[in-house]
Parts: C-alpha cells; structure tokens; sequence
C-alpha cells in the first residue's frame, strides 16, 4: 500500500453534517479533505428534500390548474409534461451542485469523487470516479455515509425492481397506476404529487393508521385528504407477493382485514424504512462497532469505538431530518470551537437552502 496522504480531518461522506464539519474545519485552517461516492452535498439536495419539494411544488400547480374553474378560472384542457417536471427539477439540482463545488474551493476543503473503503485505523483508500487509486489518512476521521431505501423481503418484490425515492424523481412518464408501499411521510408526498399530476394512486400500510408517529386525529385527516383528492388507502394491509416487472404489469397479493386482495397496478414504488451505508466500507478495520441494525455506535458526543473517530446523521442513528445532521455538525463544533460561530452559520444558506418556498426553486 503507498503511503497515505495525511490530513488533518478526513470525512466519509459529504451530506448535511459533514459538508458544514468540512468547510468549516477547512476555513479554520485544518487541512480537510472529503471522500464522497456519488452525490455532492448528500441527499438532501440531490435526491431527497429539494428535488422531492420541487416536484410537489409542480403537483401543486397541476392541481390548482385542474381545479382552477371552481376559482372563476377557465383553463381549458389540461395536461402534465413529466419531462418538463423532471427537467425542472435537474435543473435545480444543478444549480445546488454547483454551490455546493464552489463552497469547497471557497473553505479549502478538497472533494474526493470515489469511494472509499477503510484498509485501516483512519486510513481509506479511494477508489476514484475517473479512474485510480487514493489513499488518505485523517488525524481525525468523521463518518457520514447516511442510508438508503430499504426493500422488503417479499417474494417477487425485488425482482419487480421498484422505485426508491431516487427512481421516481427521475420519471419522465406518468404512471398509469402507482402502489405506494408505505404510509410515512415520505410516502404520503410522492402518492400526493403523482395522484395530482394525474396517476390513480393506492396506499399500502400495513400498521393500522397512516403517519404511524403521529396522533391518530393527525392521521385521520391526513387520510381523509388524500381520500378526497382520490387516494385509495389500505391499512393493516400485508404484502404477501408481487409479480411482474415496475413500469411494465404487475400484480400484487394483499392481505388486509376484509380478506386478501388482488391489486393490478403499473408501477410500485417503495418507502418503508432505510438501511444505513455502513456495509461493505472497512468498518471492521477501522475499529468502528456498529448495532444490531448496521448503526454506527456512538456516545453523546457522538464518538465511536474507535479513537478519535466520530458518526454524523442517519448512519448514527440520529433521526431522519437535515436539521437533526445540522445539529450533529454543532455537536461537533462545540468539541473544537477553533474558529467563530459566524464562520460556521455562514454555510447555512447554502446547506439548507430557505429559498426552497420559491416559486422558482421549491
């Protein structure tokens, strides 16, 4: 193995918290660098939070559009371009790369397109995107590798290949009907957006209420929402086996309270948890113990088992939010306060985008 190229702080990963931990470590004079796979500044600008709000703020439209006479206004027919949706949405995801590039060359930070893999204690070696090999050593080393969409283990569900998150912020097309496979949040948005931009849309839960964190009043009118813009929802409703192909046929097999049921649909999208990236990087070589779930094991101060390692967001464990990343950043910051709060807060804007309302953006 070549001898690593050392750094002061080395971070896995650049979504939410360690972007932030990034730049401002670089710009307070450490030497930063950031190995990150795929999607620069994370998921939350790329494939999650702002490309799934600007889709729904498109659905809005569409669905103020298609109801405008009952405003006073005569639109005549109505259509949705899917390309043009997803064009709009590319666009923007661009223009949030491209901040994200220029606030790494701003704080000094160096991003690493690769993906990297722990050979030792603090060391990865990274394979690069554009072809060869790195391999870099942190004197302190922060992991931020975040989480994707699980797939159940139903029969015939992964062979259906169905959309994630991901998949279905890139359709060009409008399915015919879409099965959402999950009632949480993340679920009630993409069965919502595609029922307004003009999809039949059912609902499959299978615990006995919608958003099942939330009091059962909050739930019951969300479904009744949805049920009056023409969302079917099945509750304690359990996926017994599906088959056909996602975006072609398929056939699922439901089992619910009135009996088992045959569902007929064109495209199954799937949001019922997340499974945290934590496998097949080298953790065991680094000394990083991990939970019963795959999660990072981590203190209050968010440290590992190893020394001088430490976990930001979901692959710690931390709950599913931007903001809650955002807080792990702070957690961190108040470690080493090397540098003044306005340095740090000064990538907000940037990190969590509070233009997302915007016509324009949201």
């Amino acid at each position: 193995m070549p001898q690593p190229e050392r750094f002061e702080i080395l971070v896995l990963g650049s979504g939410q918290g360690g972007k932030l931990l990034a730049w401002h470590m670089a710009q307070s004079g450490r030497p930063t660098a950031v190995v990150e796979r795929q999607w620069i500044g994370g998921s939350c600008p790329n494939i999650a939070c702002l490309p799934s709000k600007n889709e729904i703020w498109s659905a809005k439209v569409a669905h103020l559009v298609h109801d405008a006479a009952q405003f006073g206004t005569n639109t005549g027919p109505v259509a949705v371009d899917m390309a043009t949706v997803r064009k709009r949405k590319r666009d923007m995801v661009d223009r949030q790369i491209a901040a994200h590039v220029q606030n790494y060359k701003t704080s000094g930070a160096e991003l690493v397109m690769g993906t990297g893999r722990f050979v030792a204690p603090k060391t990865l070696k990274v394979r690069l995107n554009d072809g060869g090999t790195r391999v870099l050593a942190g004197d302190r080393v922060f992991l931020n590798v975040g989480t994707h969409a699980a797939i159940p283990s139903v029969p015939g569900l992964e062979a259906a290949r169905p959309l994630t998150h991901v998949e279905a912020l890139e359709l060009d097309r409008l399915p015919a009907h879409l099965v959402v496979l999950g009632g949480g949040y993340s679920g009630l948005e993409f069965a919502q957006a595609y029922r307004r931009f003009g999809s039949k849309v059912t609902i499959i839960e299978s615990g006995p209420q919608l958003m099942g964190r939330e009091d059962f009043d909050v739930s019951r009118e969300i479904r009744q929402i949805l049920g009056d813009e023409g969302i079917q929802v099945l509750v304690e409703a359990e996926l017994l086996e599906v088959h056909g192909r996602s975006g072609e046929r398929v056939s699922l097999v439901v089992r619910t309270t009135s009996g088992d049921q045959n569902i007929a649909c064109t495209d199954i999208l799937v949001a019922v948890g997340r499974i945290p990236n934590t496998a097949g990087i080298g953790l065991e070589e680094a000394g990083v113990e991990l939970d019963g779930r795959g999660y990072i094991r981590v203190n209050e101060r968010l440290e590992t088992s190893a020394s001088e390692v430490w976990a930001i967001g979901e692959c710690a464990g931390s709950p599913q939010f931007t903001h809650v990343s955002v807080h792990d950043f702070q957690i961190i910051r108040i470690i080493w306060p090397e540098g003044t709060a306005a340095r740090a807060t000064a990538w907000f804007p940037i990190a969590c985008s509070p233009i997302l309302h915007s016509p324009t953006w949201g």
